[in-house]
């Protein structure tokens, strides 16, 4: 396999790219000057070494020291509020809204409707323990920010059901998004008055 196909097939590993996709971004880079190429794939390089997960919502940040946790999980206030969003860019996205200043969960993704083992799949152990931990801070709603379309359902009916218990026990509010987003859309593709509606009819 030549060097074109092996990079293709790296590429095809990344959301949304084919085939046809992928061979194109390698023949972009080799239509490049070197320095162009030489820095991507310094900064490729660095995001291991400078970007890591935070311990408490599991976002990806910027290293900062030692801490194990981001800035949004040490400086946001409330604390009554915990929402829980599929990925980064649908985070990124709900803070640009400026809609919301409560906390945060990464879920890591939705669930496929027929999949056999939906805990493999998403953060659902980690999201429940976090869950524990919050209560004695004072949470009291869990708002599940889903993507409107058929695995976002899917996952969120799950996660109701998984949620269901301890938050009866522990007296909290489980509440999903209103319907200001349509069937179908992603979340990170979302404008900020979208967002703000649908926070606002959350039920």
């Amino acid at each position: 396999m030549s060097s074109i196909d092996s990079l293709a097939q790296l590429f095809m590993k990344f959301p949304g790219i084919g085939t046809r996709q992928a061979k194109r971004f390698v023949y972009f880079l080799l239509a490049q000057d070197p320095h162009f190429v030489d820095s991507l794939a310094r900064e490729i390089a660095a995001l291991k070494r400078e970007i890591v997960q935070c311990e408490g919502c599991y976002r990806f940040y910027p290293r900062a020291g030692e801490g194990r946790l981001c800035s949004v999980c040490i400086d946001d206030a409330d604390s009554a509020t915990l929402m829980v969003v599929e990925k980064d860019t649908d985070f990124e996205s709900v803070r640009r809204s400026g809609s919301y200043a409560g906390r945060y969960f990464i879920l890591g993704g939705t669930i496929p409707v027929l999949e056999r083992d939906p805990a493999s799949k998403i953060r659902i152990n980690e999201l429940l323990a976090r869950i524990e931990g919050d209560a004695a801070d004072g949470l009291t709603e869990i708002i599940l920010a889903l993507s409107v379309n058929p695995e976002g359902d899917f996952t969120r009916d799950y996660v109701i059901k998984a949620l269901k218990p301890i938050a009866e026990q522990l007296g909290i509010t489980i509440t999903t998004l209103g319907r200001g987003l349509s069937t179908g859309t992603e979340l990170e593709y979302s404008d900020g008055d979208t967002l703000r509606h649908a926070l606002k009819n959350r039920g």
